[in-house]
């Protein structure tokens, strides 16, 4: 036998496992990810048994394999012997587990898996196989043959038995009204207790305990990181809640779970109660309510016995004191611990950094503690702006009132107001902790990963002394976020004049301004990001033109072609359908235009909006239907609103792109090259052309959004370019843009060659 896996085609796989011995199979294909990274573990185990073959079976190579077996999922691996199937799974599966897997199989009893096979398609016809008691009952839920007496209402009672669909027992335990109440005892399909443990009025309750098997076995053990060197772990319950685990090897020594070495000897201040968290490297004593979580003093130690924290907390929430090991986290090195307060998980009070003698050396009031619902309606975090004299006093008021999260937020709206950043240091100087540079940023960024979306966390972490840039930065995301880009732009300004180095702030920056439809600003925020981060720069500058068109009569600049079969030869629709549906679209863009112009001061003309369309409106604006029509023999919804009020600025400007897409080519599609409302049909002699175009462009647009463009490479589609970007150039995020403008303009094209249809904005028209 080969140390080596080999590879198994169509004409020697059944040569080689129908061979007594035992055969692994790993069915794989070369595009998956997990088969890769599987393929190591596979070929050294295979060499930790030369007296098994391993074979590789590449699925895409070997279609029919792959079918025979039923591969619906890759990675796959199937073992055999002499031709039988004893062993399926799929999914990548670890070092130790697959060697454990393969000591297991190389006892597997092949007659008995036969017998196990013949007992399951009796299962499958209803019959109950041997071993089994002849009057139990088959369990679809839990898909298994049960057995049991019942009281007189019907309720579960005394001792009962469950068996796998093989026939084998699977689980012993007691009912008392319905519930499960006594001893309990799970097996191995060899026979062997995998679990025991007791019940109390159906929680579990007292140790239960996990036995391993060092036979093949269904029964689960080792997951979750759970080392195979496990040979029983026992886990303490006090009526239905975990209270602590243990982990065991071969000699009934305690063990870490994941490694299987040996647990570490107790530090001697560490007390008894505590456990050893290997995946913290720390001891913990925490206390629980009945919902799990944390209640009263929690506290961790590192290894060495040295306290890391300590903290009171109610209901899962940091409330009342706390104090932690502190080393190298502040800015005077002689800094060893931090003690302060907790209100509902909020920083708050008076906090001291004391030495290693706990001796104070400073003390830093981070004023009241403020809530989400209290800083969300905020006068700080609303769009209109203000000078920075007002938002000084407004910072001094706030102050007064201990409240030094929101007073920050006000100084950096004064800063973005009047460039001035000596009074925002002065005030940190006075409300937020001293952090090292490193420990700030680690600070900030661990609410930006996890809490981000959070205004309580963000300015918490200001005067818990996070980086004042990172955090400031991620209130204008969030602002923006929430429509209020006026506000956000501040932020980010004052962001920028607090860390003037970071110049990657520029694309949030871009991004903001484009949201307040800035577009000139955008691009010049893109030159100057192009220096350090050249391609988020010219994503910046993509995104700008894709979402401000010059709105001109965009089929002028087209020559239609598609490579599309039976494609309609001219409009099937009456002049009077297509005028009222040129109405549709003139009342949807004026929509979008009035809402667009009320977002800027009066008078104020931006390059990039809409054009007024008021002369194809002469009675103005016409109906837009919500109704449910009949098409042919169907029954169609139609829903040609436009809802605008409360919508960002770039989802309007899609709309509006979209929409203009459809109304310039259904006015071409009548033989017009400007903007009038069409008088008769003249269909150009292209007209199918573009109408295919509309169609095969979206289905391009689709396939780079959903597979990075394989179907059009596969099939040989051709490319088309969008705002002068080739289509597979198009950044993945930005291709919906395409998607929205030539998903409008398909639908209008459907519509425009089938007189059955009522509308454009049938659903039926949509999404294919």
């Amino acid at each position: 036998m080969s140390e080596h896996p080999v590879d198994l085609t169509a004409e020697s796989f059944e040569q080689t496992t129908g061979a007594p011995g035992l055969v692994l199979v790993d069915f794989w294909a070369e595009w998956c990810g997990p088969c890769r990274n599987f393929a190591p573990i596979f070929a050294a185990t295979a060499q930790k048994h030369p007296d098994v073959v391993f074979g590789k079976v590449d699925t895409e190579a070997e279609q029919d394999l792959a079918g025979r077996f039923e591969v619906q999922s890759i990675p796959t691996l199937m073992a055999f012997k002499g031709g039988v199937v004893v062993h399926r799974s799929s999914g990548a599966m670890p070092a130790a587990r697959l060697d454990a897997l393969v000591k297991s199989l190389k006892s597997v009893d092949v007659d008995a898996v036969k017998r196990a096979e013949e007992n399951k398609k009796l299962t499958e016809q209803g019959i109950v196989p041997p071993g089994v008691h002849p009057d139990a009952e088959w369990d679809e839920g839990d898909s298994e043959w049960v057995h049991g007496a019942k009281d007189a209402k019907g309720r579960k009672l005394g001792p009962y038995k469950y068996w796998r669909a093989d026939g084998t027992l699977c689980n012993e335990c007691v009912f008392e009204n319905d519930k499960p109440h006594g001893p309990f005892k799970r097996f191995h399909e060899s026979g062997d207790v995998s679990q025991d443990g007791e019940f109390v009025k159906g929680d579990l309750h007292g140790p239960r305990t996990w036995y391993a098997s060092d036979k093949y076995t269904t029964e689960r053990m080792h997951e979750n990181g759970v080392s195979t060197a496990i040979r029983k772990t026992v886990m303490m319950y006090e009526h239905g809640r975990v209270v602590g685990v243990k982990h065991y090897d071969g000699q009934d020594r305690r063990v870490v779970p994941t490694t299987g070495e040996p647990y570490p000897d107790r530090p001697q201040n560490v007390p008894v109660e505590a456990e050893y968290r290997e995946d913290m490297k720390q001891w913990s004593h925490v206390h629980l309510d009945v919902a799990g979580e944390r209640h009263g003093l929690s506290r961790f130690w590192l290894p060495d016995g040295e306290l890391l924290w300590e903290g009171e907390y109610v209901d899962g929430s940091r409330q009342g004191l706390y104090r932690s090991l502190a080393k190298d986290e502040y800015l005077d090195p002689a800094v060893r611990f931090d003690e302060g307060r907790f209100d509902q998980g909020e920083a708050c009070d008076v906090w001291t950094l004391l030495d290693a003698d706990r001796a104070v050396l400073l003390s830093r009031d981070l004023g009241v503690a403020q809530f989400e619902d209290e800083l969300s309606e905020s006068q700080v975090l609303t769009n209109p702006p203000r000078p920075a004299s007002a938002w000084r006093e407004y910072a001094e008021t706030c102050l007064k009132a201990r409240k030094h999260r929101e007073a920050v937020l006000a100084m950096a709206r004064a800063v973005a107001s009047d460039q001035l950043v000596a009074p925002m240091h002065d005030l940190l100087e006075r409300v937020a902790l001293p952090r090292t540079l490193k420990n700030a940023r680690g600070t900030a960024g661990e609410v930006l990963e996890n809490a981000s979306n959070s205004w309580a966390a963000l300015a918490g972490a200001l005067v818990r002394g996070g980086d004042v840039a990172m955090l400031l930065r991620g209130c204008a995301v969030l602002l923006d976020q929430s429509d209020k880009p006026r506000a956000a732009l501040d932020f980010i300004n004052a962001a920028m004049l607090l860390a003037p180095e970071r110049a990657d702030y520029l694309f949030t920056r871009g991004l903001i301004l484009l949201n307040m439809g800035l577009d000139a600003h955008a691009l010049k925020d893109a030159e100057g990001l192009a220096k350090v981060e050249p391609d988020t720069a010219d994503f910046l500058r993509a995104y700008t033109r894709g979402l401000f068109p010059v709105f001109d009569f965009w089929p002028g600049k087209e020559t239609p072609h598609s490579t599309y079969n039976d494609l309609p030869e001219k409009p099937a629709q009456s002049i009077g359908a297509i005028q009222r549906i040129v109405q549709k679209y003139a009342t949807r863009l004026q929509k979008i235009r009035t809402e667009l112009q009320g977002r800027f001061k009066a008078g104020v003309s931006m390059p990039w909006m809409p054009p007024d369309l008021s002369a194809l409106l002469p009675e103005g604006p016409v109906e837009l239907v919500e109704d449910e029509v009949e098409v042919g023999e169907d029954s169609v919804a139609v829903d040609e609103s436009l809802a605008v009020a409360g919508v960002g600025l770039p989802d309007l400007v899609r709309f509006a792109r979209a929409d203009w897409s459809a109304l310039t080519w259904l006015l071409w599609s009548c033989g017009e090259s400007k903007l009038v409302m069409p008088k008769k049909v003249a269909s150009p002699a292209n007209f199918g052309h573009a109408a295919g175009m509309s169609s095969q462009r979206l289905w391009r647009a689709r396939d780079r959004r959903v597979t990075g463009g394989r179907g059009a490479k596969a099939s040989g589609a051709a490319s088309f370019e969008f705002e002068g970007v080739a289509i597979d150039a198009v950044h993945p995020q930005l291709v919906g843009i395409v998607e929205q403008h030539y998903s409008e303009t398909q639908a209008m094209f459907y519509w425009l060659a089938d007189s059955d249809n009522v509308s454009p904005w049938q659903d039926n028209l949509r999404g294919s």
